[in-house]
């Protein structure tokens, strides 16, 4: 395989190892640093290289939370959605009217019917310059059609023009998709377009440090399904590169396991993604990946996410009188302290009051200045002078103003973050991680505590008593994950949210008896008579930064195999460098009128007499089609797959023909 260096930019941490012939030779951290992704980049190859020489260096591959982390999170770029021939009830489908919330939706006549003929003429000048008026409100433009995929040439059109007057990237749905769902299509082109200027900032920040370390290799980046494409490929198709980041882990776990049947759980500093290994291949979603509610047409590895990661916000719930743990995500106190120690004098100070709050563990951190095409009202000028020279907490800064909306929309568009108590800060409590200085961590331990107490919540013994509780919860919690996925998995609904009332009896099975006390006015209630044990048949690998901290104690709440493999904080890193190039091209044949058969090819619509001379052609034409986007994928010794699927009724000795389906796969080697 020769010398490889992989890098994954996740929402915490950039990780980077060097692999050789299937041996991890270096490898190395370093925290994300979302303002300039340089830094992280820069900081973990120049750890991994110390004693190397990078002209050794044949090929570099790189794995990425970052667009799954902005679904997740509510972020991206402002993107205008162009639909031709949509119904305005169309809407409503897939989430459609949600995900393009806040963004402008321009609905005009044209696109195609299911047998690809134009409904109408295509107002091309009309709808560019509707895009021009919009200006700098808008960073990308998603394009899609009624039936594009029988027919593109509306979308080529607009696209065409579109790239001739204005300098936006925009996204075509028929080149991401061959379904004919046209709301899941478009959906799938609106998360792509928004997602464009993010993944190329991380690209152009990877070349750049590649550059100046001295490395001269091409550069991959991983996609859904575990496979590998070009830089230049991922930078146009980013959509492509949600679940990156799941999908290398799933890859490397299976790599330093070497287990033909798993359960894979990543638990990042964001999310806890769960998959399964079956026969020695990822289980890949026959319905396209998931996000966040989001369904993409995006094929990638078959994953359940969670809310639930290192740096998940312990806060707590008044209602309930009990500790929650995520699904938001923060900076870490102990991280936040490393960069700017005087938040610790503001905890001290907090500690000594006669009264407690939890924003007083809250604090507002300011991530980059806000860009000038951005318009911001007085009260958001106002909170980022606020925070400008260092964090704040946010007990001090809505002591005499309300800044509640402001800051909500700081974070959404990267300006700010919070930063508060963690999993990662209860670890660091209790000394099984020391990576940071913990005294902050101590501090934000005593205060939430303490809050409990105020509130008729649990009282604890102190710091590390209220942080071992903290972790047993997030190790219950992850369990909840893992058995969450199992039997989703068996009901067919594998990455879907459980039914209520089954997580909830799944919830107190796991509850151990000091965590069930938590809500209950009386802690000898029989809410804990209620003792289960679940079993699961196969081994759950746990990798990611903090699976050392929280995976072995889940053999607490299950009987299970659980394995935390050497390089397990890694793994995201190591499944970067071993993976393949594979593309795949579609296209459809349906019936006319006789015997007679259209086939819609991306780049031509040609009817045939017979079915038999169709397949002919459209092999050779989807055969052609895989292998250039192997290519561009950037494979090499290139093999080709082919497959065909007839749609027909035989009744009565007459054969009705509903439709084909051809399939190329294209498989090479990467670099």
């Amino acid at each position: 395989m020769g010398l490889r260096l992989g890098i994954d930019t996740g929402g915490t941490y950039t990780d980077a190892v060097l692999v050789e012939d299937g041996t991890v030779l270096e490898k190395s951290k370093s925290l994300t640093t979302r303002h300039n992704l340089i830094e992280g980049i820069a900081s973990s190859i120049s750890s991994t290289l110390a004693n190397r020489n990078p002209k050794d260096i044949g090929l570099v591959c790189l794995s990425t939370t970052l667009a799954t982390n902005s679904i997740v999170e509510g972020h991206g770029a402002k993107a205008a959605l162009v639909l031709m021939g949509y119904r305005e009830s169309q809407l409503t489908l897939a989430n459609l009217d949600q995900a393009s919330r806040d963004m402008p939706v321009i609905m005009v006549a044209g696109g195609h019917d299911a047998a690809g003929h134009e409904n109408c003429p295509l107002d091309v000048e009309g709808i560019v310059q509707q895009i021009v008026e919009l200006g700098g409100s808008i960073s990308a433009v998603a394009i899609s059609g009624m039936f594009s995929v029988r027919n593109p040439s509306h979308e080529i059109a607009l696209r065409k023009k579109l790239l001739e007057v204005t300098d936006l990237p925009v996204t075509c749905g028929h080149e991401l998709s061959a379904s004919l769902d046209a709301p899941r299509r478009a959906l799938t082109a609106l998360i792509n377009a928004r997602l464009i200027p993010l993944i190329k900032n991380l690209i152009v920040a990877s070349r750049q440090t590649m550059s100046d370390h001295g490395i001269d290799a091409p550069l991959m980046v991983v996609r859904g399904d575990g496979t590998l494409v070009s830089s230049d490929f991922a930078e146009h198709s980013p959509v492509e590169t949600i679940l990156s980041g799941p999908a290398a882990s799933v890859v490397g776990a299976q790599f330093l396991a070497a287990r033909p049947d798993m359960l894979v759980s990543d638990i990042g500093g964001t999310t806890t993604d769960v998959a399964l290994i079956k026969g020695g291949e990822p289980v890949l979603s026959d319905k396209g990946a998931s996000v966040n509610g989001w369904r993409t047409m995006v094929e990638a590895v078959k994953i359940d996410t969670h809310g639930l990661g290192g740096d998940s916000e312990i806060l707590y719930d008044r209602e309930q009188r009990k500790f929650t743990i995520g699904p938001s995500k923060v900076m870490p106190l102990c991280v936040l302290a490393d960069r700017y120690p005087e938040i610790v004098n503001d905890l001290k100070g907090f500690i000594d009051a006669p009264w407690t709050k939890t924003n007083m563990a809250r604090f507002i951190v300011l991530m980059s200045e806000p860009d000038e095409s951005i318009r911001l009202t007085n009260q958001q000028r106002s909170l980022i002078n606020e925070v400008k020279d260092h964090p704040q907490s946010m007990q001090s800064v809505f002591a005499e103003r309300h800044f509640s909306l402001a800051m909500k929309r700081l974070i959404e568009i990267g300006v700010l973050t919070l930063a508060g108590f963690t999993p990662t800060d209860a670890a660091h409590v209790c000394g099984w991680q020391k990576d940071w200085p913990a005294e902050a961590s101590v501090l934000g331990a005593t205060l939430l505590s303490r809050y409990s107490e105020f509130n008729l919540g649990r009282s604890y013994r102190g710091a590390e008593d209220f942080s071992l509780q903290m972790l047993a919860q997030t190790s219950r919690q992850s369990a909840l994950c893992l058995m969450t996925a199992m039997i989703n998995d068996a009901e067919g609904s594998f990455g879907r949210p459980m039914n209520p009332h089954n997580r909830k009896l799944l919830d107190r099975m796991f509850s151990t008896e000091s965590e069930a006390a938590q809500g209950d006015e009386n802690p000898n209630s029989e809410t804990q008579w209620l003792g289960l044990t679940a079993k699961l048949n196969v081994p759950v690998i746990g990798i990611g930064a903090p699976a050392q901290s929280f995976y072995p104690p889940i053999a607490n709440f299950m009987d299970v195999e659980v394995i935390v493999p050497e390089h397990a904080e890694v793994a995201n890193a190591v499944g970067a460098v071993v993976g393949v190039v594979r593309q795949t091209a579609q296209i459809t044949i349906s019936p006319l009128a006789g015997h007679s058969v259209m086939v819609h090819a991306p780049e031509e619509q040609k009817e045939f007499e017979n079915l038999e001379l169709a397949a002919e052609w459209a092999i050779e034409v989807a055969t052609g089609l895989a292998i250039q986007k192997a290519e561009q994928a950037g494979g090499s010794d290139i093999e080709v797959k082919t497959e065909r699927h007839d749609n027909s009724v035989e009744e009565g000795g007459q054969v009705t023909f509903f439709e084909s389906i051809i399939l190329a796969t294209a498989t090479g080697l990467a670099g």
